[in-house]
């Protein structure tokens, strides 16, 4: 008896030992810190805005923690800025911009929205984007297999539509069909 009491508490003494150790080494390391950049993103992305388009940057509308999207706003339109997944690094502008006077202008040929798609940012990552007017309530992507994108209010009877894809590429022409408040189809599949 005496044998097994001397092992059992060789064991625990040991284990004691290790628990000291690994503890003692885990407080030395210190908790992680993160990496906060010098700049805020917003201001780095509206600096870069401002140097691209030679205007001012009136500030981020958006951020999209799922896509890594978060559109800027200029004085002319609004451009979709890629970052990287923690939202601390601008990696490219997605091109092209959404003009405020060109969607103004070209309300008789479009109806109630516009749309650009772009497979060119990045591997694995393709987007339609455009400005809705108020009326268009439910906007419709049938050439993706009818999938309904996000959207976020601009300003007055403006609101901006998108739709992320995790592919090379979009199917064009863009088919949507667009609704109105009562579900009448206001543009269908162009």
């Amino acid at each position: 008896m005496s044998e097994i009491k001397k092992s059992l508490l060789a064991v625990l003494s040991l284990g004691l030992i290790f628990g000291v150790i690994y503890f003692l080494a885990s407080r030395a390391a210190g908790p992680v810190k993160p990496v906060i950049p010098d700049v805020s993103l917003e201001k780095g992305i509206c600096e870069r805005v401002s140097e691209q388009f030679g205007e001012d940057c009136q500030g981020i509308l958006m951020f999209d923690p799922h896509s890594r999207l978060v559109f800027a706003e200029t004085n002319s339109g609004i451009i979709p800025v890629l970052t990287n997944q923690e939202f601390t690094e601008f990696k490219k502008f997605i091109y092209p911009m959404m003009d405020f006077q060109g969607f103004s202008e070209e309300k008789g040929d479009r109806g109630a929205i516009d749309w650009r798609a772009d497979n060119k940012s990045e591997k694995d990552f393709a987007i339609i984007y455009g400005f809705a007017e108020d009326d268009a309530k439910t906007i419709v992507i049938n050439s993706e297999g009818n999938i309904q994108p996000s959207r976020f209010f601009v300003r007055d009877n403006l609101w901006v539509w998108y739709a992320v894809f995790e592919k090379d590429e979009i199917k064009l022409p863009v088919e949507v069909t667009v609704y109105d408040a009562e579900g009448h189809i206001i543009k269908g599949n162009e």
